[in-house]
């Protein structure tokens, strides 16, 4: 709404001859009208200066019809200070640009009644000095919300209220635009048809991305980019590296309980499905070619699914942590060929160093299992934390006695490349910790133990 009026200062210089007569009373027949800014890159309309202004060349002048169109100019919220110089010559207005920052192009959020060049156009004819853009600060942002007011009332929502804040493309990224958005009442997203696709398991996933997207604060730009995203990640993951939306189409917002929702459709074409021609694989030692290839979840001939190609990073990752190097990392980049819908899949290791035991830590049990675990376990400090110390830690920790299970931690020496192993109980779900419950089976062992996480999981470095 209406933000308080600024008040302008206008000093007036006046540079025509004295007179014994009041000033106010004196009248002046300047030929001209000119207007200069005090910042030589701020561009100016003489015309619609004049219009906002409400003077006219060649229309004989007071100091109160100055003072009343400096006032004008000052109302827009355009400019900090005003002044000016007048003589049967010229009256030539001088204008400082307002503080605030540079002016911000606006974008409309919600305003689903209009197109953006037709709400522009409206804004033009109503708001004065508007075209397209605004300043921070100043009074045009509440006069352009007060257009937009009236606009909704006469759609028959005669209780909008429409805000004005500064906007970016991401998150902490500079502002660089204005966004106007309908804050009451709330404009929701409504529902959501994908056409232009019949594959089973991608129609699934576009009618879960729908039902995710429902009910959502209606944000136009917000809207296209996260459909656009999700349903290249969706034909992605199921081969169809080709797959684009053509633009949305959004319905005339409708009216539902205290909000309105907008209905879209969004039309799909999925592409060609993409096959791997040939995986090359760059080893590391100790693991050979062959090594790796034996945990891949996919062959040469097999779609070229984006899903498979993040478990294979992480499988090839837990490759190198099964021999105890527990920083190890994979990564993966594609050559795709259009012409024949095929890729190349290449991956790279970075095994890092291998860890070994530090000592574990067993304080946080109770004491008989404290002994009972030292009874058991006969490893040693030193030892490389690979893949037979870790079953042989599990087999250990499932003769323990107790009817929780046992958690595994690891603390990580990254300098030292050591590990320090935390025993913790933890309530297992279903099962009653009072031995008496006659009602509860006691387990002769725990379950098998949350993995250590020796190997962090990580998205597949691929390139397109």
């Amino acid at each position: 709404m209406r933000r308080a009026a600024n008040l302008v200062l206008i000093p007036v210089l006046v540079l025509a001859a004295l007179s014994l007569y009041p000033l106010r009373a004196q009248t002046y027949n300047p030929k001209s009208i000119r207007f200069e800014s005090t910042t030589p890159s701020q561009r100016l309309n003489p015309a619609e200066l004049l219009r906002v202004s409400g003077l006219q060349e060649g229309v004989p002048l007071t100091k109160a019809d100055i003072d009343a169109a400096l006032q004008k100019l000052g109302d827009s919220g355009e400019f900090a200070d005003l002044s000016y110089t007048v003589n049967d010559t010229a009256l030539t207005i001088k204008l400082t640009p307002a503080a605030g920052g540079q002016a911000l192009p606006v974008r409309f959020v919600n305003f689903m009644w209009w197109q953006h060049d037709e709400l522009m156009q409206l804004l033009e004819s109503r708001v004065p000095l508007f075209h397209g853009t605004l300043p921070l600060q100043g009074n045009q942002t509440g006069d352009v919300e007060d257009a937009l007011v009236a606009l909704l009332r006469d759609k028959g929502i005669p209780d909008a209220r429409v805000t004005a804040l500064p906007s970016s493309e991401a998150p902490g990224a500079p502002m660089d635009a204005v966004a106007l958005s309908i804050s009451s009442p709330q404009i929701l997203v409504g529902e959501i048809q994908f056409e232009g696709t019949t594959v089973p398991a991608i129609t699934e996933k576009l009618t879960t991305l729908s039902h995710t997207l429902a009910d959502r604060n209606f944000d136009l730009r917000e809207i296209n980019i996260t459909v656009r995203g999700s349903v290249h990640e969706i034909f992605d993951d199921e081969g169809y590296l080709d797959a684009t939306n053509s633009p949305l189409v959004f319905s005339a917002p409708r009216k539902d309980l205290g909000g309105y929702v907008v209905d879209l459709r969004v039309p799909v074409n999925s592409g060609p499905l993409y096959h791997i021609s040939s995986i090359v694989i760059h080893p590391e030692p100790p693991l050979s070619d062959a090594d790796l290839r034996a945990v891949l979840p996919f062959k040469a001939g097999d779609p070229a699914a984006g899903s498979a190609v993040r478990a294979a990073v992480s499988a090839l990752a837990h490759a190198y942590g099964d021999r105890a190097f527990l920083q190890a990392r994979a990564s993966a980049s594609l050559d795709k060929n259009p012409s024949n819908h095929t890729v190349v899949y290449s991956f790279t290791f970075s095994p890092g160093p291998q860890f070994r035991l530090a000592s574990i830590d067993a304080s946080a049990l109770p004491p008989e299992l404290q002994q009972e675990f030292s009874g058991l376990w006969h490893g040693a400090p030193g030892a490389l934390v690979d893949k037979d110390f870790r079953i042989n830690l599990r087999e250990t920790l499932q003769q323990l006695h107790t009817r929780m299970g046992v958690f595994v931690g690891a603390q990580r020496d990254a300098a030292a490349h050591t590990v320090v192993l935390v025993l913790q109980l933890r309530k297992l779900p279903g099962v009653s910790a009072d031995p008496g419950d006659p009602g509860t089976p006691i387990p002769s062992a725990t379950p098998p133990q949350p993995p250590m996480e020796p190997i962090p999981p990580l998205p597949p470095g691929r390139r397109h």
